[in-house]
């Protein structure tokens, strides 16, 4: 891999995917930023943006519900956008259904007309299994009646997903001529984000959301492993047992919502940690680009590059100066960074035993390692830990990038701090851990934990649970 930033030799076809393609698909996580990135190919008059073609909420949404889907209708913490979320499905609402046919969108097989025609339940369950998903035909055609679509008003589909990474690699092969554009972010960040919704808003549902969907895929080898060695246990929600009828995605994240209401802060994370790599495991190798938002918001001369290699790659030209690059505030995690070490240690010795037992590409533990090195300071010593400021050294950067990222580009002071960092991170962070644990504090400290480790876990979370009928708008899917 010559670089994990720019686009890179494309696995199915052996070169790039050629400008002008005709689908962009960005892959993104829950609360990354890809929203954002979005929006900036939405506001393009020659771009049909399509958002979350996969969420579940497209089985039963109307006309009234789309309408209220909007930017600030929650706490999204979204960019200011000019139309509801899903604008770009309205025509497909119509009550006489012409515009779906001539997409060739077909009602389910229910009859019914609620939802987006062709849209199926089982679409937004992602996989860690490497398998062809279940309803991959019907997938495949649900998603290129939108893209005719599209074609049909002379515009390229440009489509955000925040359910596909478990399937990028099928993704990748059902739609060899898209460019697949992955969009990451450190994991603590993203967390901190989904904790702010849960602490603050009373919205759990990008807490349970990760859980719901590893307790989906926990038959596979995979996810066991990363399960155990994560030391997360998830319970199994009496009505998903064997022999009970088939439940929908969104049953098991209301049961899930529920759990991590009784579960402290930093066990949730373990699950959430767990998602994020798994997410990420084919990312290094299966996407045509990788679109780095911790570097978006504060390095001029990465969106300078980045504007460049995106034209190359899809044939658009967003502008991305609406990035938001201001210091954010320190956000809590629920738990301490001695506590968060621990976790990242623990999803380090992981990755390195994963690409041991050839469960993944040693490309992903690369990726892994520099956003856990990443996260692991922004945790101890906030949100501008990694980047240079006039009292912290370059050497404390910790971040792993390889030259080719820059492309030609201009380095400023953000890109040469990433550039001069070592790969030794983690071994450092586990050194200070180490001396830590040796200290007289600590062999006192690890029997009191023990002693009152259920307290600390009911005393960690002031989050009271919401009301009964209080709904949270955790149906939006957030980037």
């Amino acid at each position: 891999m010559n670089s994990t930033h720019l686009h890179t030799e494309s696995p199915a076809s052996g070169g790039s995917i050629p400008a002008g393609s005709h689908a962009v698909f960005l892959h993104t996580g829950y609360r990354t930023a890809g929203t954002w990135l979005w929006s900036c190919f939405r506001k393009l008059d020659t771009v049909t943006g399509y958002y979350e073609p996969l969420h579940e909420m497209l089985a039963t949404i109307d006309t009234a519900k789309l309408v209220s889907s909007t930017a600030d209708s929650w706490h999204s913490g979204h960019p200011s956008l000019d139309m509801p979320y899903f604008q770009e499905f309205a025509h497909l609402l119509e009550p006489d259904g012409r515009a779906a046919r001539a997409a060739g969108l077909t009602a389910d097989a229910t009859g019914l007309a609620a939802g987006i025609p062709g849209y199926e339940r089982r679409f937004a369950i992602d996989r860690f299994d490497g398998k062809v998903p279940d309803g991959a035909e019907h997938m495949v055609e649900y998603l290129r009646g939108l893209i005719r679509a599209a074609h049909q008003q002379g515009r390229v589909p440009v489509f955000k997903f925040c359910r596909s990474l478990g399937r990028l690699r099928w993704f990748r092969a059902a739609f060899p001529e898209a460019a697949h554009i992955v969009v990451e972010k450190n994991p603590i960040s993203q967390w901190q984000s989904c904790w702010e919704l849960f602490a603050a808003h009373r919205n759990p549902h990008f807490v349970a959301v990760p859980l719901a969907v590893l307790a989906l895929n926990r038959d596979v080898p995979v996810v066991q492993q990363t399960m155990e060695a994560l030391q997360i246990q998830l319970p199994l929600d009496p009505k998903a047992a064997p022999g009970s009828p088939l439940r929908s995605f969104e049953s098991y994240i209301d049961f899930y919502k529920e759990h991590v209401q009784t579960i402290a802060p930093a066990q949730a994370y373990r699950g959430f940690l767990a998602h994020w790599l798994l997410t990420l495991r084919d990312a290094a190798t299966q996407a045509d680009a990788i679109f780095d938002c911790d570097l978006a918001a504060r390095s001029p001369a990465y969106l300078e590059s980045s504007e460049r290699w995106l034209e190359e790659l899809t044939g658009l030209t967003p502008s991305l100066g609406s990035v938001r690059r201001e210091i954010s505030p320190e956000r809590g995690c629920g738990f301490d960074a001695i506590e968060g070490l621990r976790i990242h240690l623990d999803a380090s010795r992981l990755g390195r035993d994963l690409v041991t037992n050839g469960s993944v590409e040693a490309d992903a533990l690369s990726l892994w390692s520099s956003k856990l090195a990443q996260a692991t300071q922004v945790m101890a010593f906030g949100p501008a830990a990694n980047w240079p400021r006039a009292e912290m050294p370059d050497g404390r950067a910790t971040r792993v990038l390889e030259v080719a990222l820059i492309d030609g580009a201009g380095i400023d002071t953000v890109l040469h701090s990433e550039l001069a960092a070592t790969q030794a991170a983690l071994a450092d962070v586990k050194g200070q851990l180490a001396r830590v644990q040796n200290s007289p504090l600590w062999r006192v400290w690890g029997p009191l934990r023990k002693l009152y480790g259920k307290k600390r876990r009911r005393s960690a979370r002031h989050v009271k649970p919401p009301q009964a009928g209080n709904k949270t708008h955790g149906g939006k899917s957030a980037g």
